[in-house]
């Protein structure tokens, strides 16, 4: 049986969690024989897991460098018996991350969803042997298009879900941690437990930790992106990386939001913003033209709610708009010196702090006076924010749909084009609010 690599990584993404609990641990105390003996079997573990998915890819890439028939030029439609016959073999070269999504994805759509004339077009297209060929096989025996899409295999899911870090903001400074069965309860510590110098004789005194509890549910998050009809049918790389750039775009936009400003009413998940709490939201001073002194001071509540609250910083990062970055990048002083020069580094620092440029921000945020140009500065430690998936992703496409574009709505059909929708469960949470604060009303370079 060949190994499952999504299954492995959901399997190594469980011990890593557990592994950073007690490295965080080993942080502040010794750890006991027994945590130290889990610490170093988890590192075992760790080790072994990314031996095996080095070897599992390995042998992925070796199935898929297998010599395959070149594209064929003009195709059937779609379903049709007589396919193509095959030219000279040629060798295929290892395609980059994401590919096959994408093949799978145009396959589905060429064929309207029916998944045996999307395994005939993909044949023809890449070959019998093709690793999407044989996708698209395993998606036949549990897929039914009318059904709410078709189900992505888990070697896709998992192309996608990497390709979203290097895109995405909240993902890439977050834990993610494996959503299975749809629901999971993590355990939270609101307050450590702290520790005594005793003397011979005398009793240990104790402090009693406030313990909580982080639940998850998988929440569904929709990405629609229109492809024009004349391109999807087309064999290209070129159009391949087109379309898996179009899909992971469309879901990291779309997951950004949610992780962000989801407000929690309906299905969506309740983002950063709606889980600070009130004491930690302060509003920023100076109007649109602070003095620095003022900057420094807003600046200094958020670094000190953090402080008080005995926040360990182990990832901490600023969030903040472009429109706020530049602005204060561009601060000088009366020598003509930049005051925050960290800001013109390739990994811009904020206050010593790295700083992340989030432009999913608003910056029309009502802030009273007729003022609608207000923002929003996020400061935390993100070893306490959590991205939790299910790894569970559909895929469905319409040619008759509509969509908007600003407050315009547009025809798919009228324009010759297919909306693809891709949906993802997933949810997202803090296991310590006090980890994080904000800077309200920012109006700092409007």
């Amino acid at each position: 049986m060949r190994p499952d690599i999504a299954s492995l990584r959901q399997e190594r993404a469980k011990a890593m969690e557990k592994f950073d609990g007690l490295a965080a641990e080993a942080g502040t105390r010794a750890l006991t024989d027994d945590e130290q003996a889990q610490f170093d079997q988890l590192e075992t573990d760790i080790k072994g897991f990314d031996g095996r998915i080095r070897a599992a890819e390995r042998a992925q890439a070796l199935r898929a460098s297998t010599a395959i028939p070149a594209p064929a030029g003009n195709l059937p439609e779609p379903g049709t018996a007589t396919m193509p016959a095959t030219v000279a073999a040629q060798i295929r070269t290892q395609d980059s991350p994401g590919i096959d999504l994408a093949r799978f994805t145009r396959a589905v759509m060429v064929s309207k969803g029916n998944l045996p004339a999307a395994k005939d077009w993909a044949t023809a297209q890449f070959g019998e042997g093709h690793p999407v060929v044989a996708d698209i096989g395993a998606a036949m025996q549990t897929n039914d298009m009318g059904a709410g899409g078709v189900f992505v295999p888990e070697r896709l899911s998992g192309q996608l879900i990497e390709l979203l870090y290097p895109r995405t903001v909240i993902r890439s400074i977050s834990r993610v941690v494996p959503l299975v069965g749809g629901t999971d309860t993590v355990p939270t510590v609101e307050s450590g437990i702290n520790a005594y110098y005793i003397g011979e004789g005398n009793d240990i005194a104790t402090s009693e930790p406030r313990f909580g509890a982080l639940g998850f549910k998988e929440r569904e998050i929709a990405s629609l992106v229109p492809l024009s009809n004349k391109l999807i049918r087309l064999a290209s790389v070129g159009i391949d990386t087109y379309v898996r750039d179009m899909m992971v775009q469309g879901f990291a936009q779309a997951e950004d939001a949610a992780f962000l400003r989801g407000t929690g009413v309906g299905a969506g998940p309740k983002g950063l913003r709606y889980l600070i709490p009130t004491a930690n939201i302060i509003a920023a001073s100076g109007g649109n033209a602070p003095t620095v002194a003022q900057i420094d001071s807003d600046a200094r509540k958020l670094v000190l709610a953090l402080s008080n609250a005995e926040i360990p910083m182990l990832a901490p990062y600023w969030l903040m708009h472009d429109r706020v970055f530049m602005f204060l990048q561009d601060l000088r002083d009366g020598n003509g010196n930049k005051v925050y020069p960290g800001l013109d580094a390739p990994n811009p620092t904020w206050r010593t702090y790295p700083v992340k440029r989030f432009n999913r921000i608003p910056v029309n945020l009502d802030v009273g006076g007729g003022n609608l140009d207000g923002t929003e500065i996020y400061f935390g430690d993100f070893s306490f924010s959590m991205v939790a998936d299910s790894y569970s992703i559909r895929i469905d496409a319409n040619e008759a749909a509509s969509y908007k574009v600003g407050n315009e709505v547009v025809s798919a059909y009228s324009r010759n084009q297919t909306l693809i929708r891709g949906l993802a469960g997933h949810d997202y949470g803090v296991s310590r609010k006090a980890a994080f604060a904000m800077l309200n009303a920012c109006r700092w370079g409007a």
